[in-house]
């Protein structure tokens, strides 16, 4: 059922038992907070936003980009926003162009406009990434951990997210 909220400990779980998955990423999969905090902590530096594309259409805000710490791509992630969805004006107005002009990570930009927002973990899964993906993430892997999940304002979705996980490999022995 497309409109079931998901147990992350429970999917987490079974993922463990199929693939290798290190507790940070455990963490990154399932936590209903900023993705941009955890990776800044774990890394102990800033997160620094390379978009790929970004294109606008009907009103719906479409971005991918790469969050990359000490230069590492750590993660890719693609967002999809229904800017009709956020009704004061000038708060739209405001995130449009913070999401056009700015290699700003959308945790921040909520930050910086104080909107009250919660999370819905939509999915979570380890699976197959394709050729551009790897490429962007320069990894050789097959699979990654990923998710999806809905960032709701004022009962209504504003932003749907997809994040795939690269981190492992750079994460220091012991966390």
């Amino acid at each position: 059922m497309a409109d079931m909220i998901i147990k992350p400990y429970k999917v987490i779980n079974e993922l463990s038992k199929k693939y290798p998955l290190r507790n940070e990423e455990k963490i990154l999969l399932g936590t209903d907070g900023s993705i941009t905090n955890i990776l800044e902590i774990l890394f102990n530096d800033e997160v620094v936003v390379k978009t790929i594309y970004q294109e606008i259409i009907n009103n719906v805000n479409y971005r991918s980009v790469i969050l990359k710490i000490k230069e590492i791509p750590v993660v890719y992630a693609t967002s999809k926003i229904p800017l009709k969805n956020i009704n004061d004006d000038n708060v739209r107005k405001n995130i449009k162009k913070d999401l056009l002009s700015a290699d700003i990570p959308i945790g921040k930009i909520l930050k910086i406009h104080n909107l009250e927002t919660r999370r819905e973990i939509r999915n979570i899964d380890y699976k197959e990434i394709d050729d551009t993906v790897k490429s962007y993430l320069k990894t050789d892997k097959k699979a990654l951990p990923q998710r999806t999940y809905n960032i709701i304002y004022n009962n209504k979705v504003l932003m749907e997210i997809t994040e795939i996980f690269n981190v492992a490999d750079y994460l220091k022995n012991g966390g």
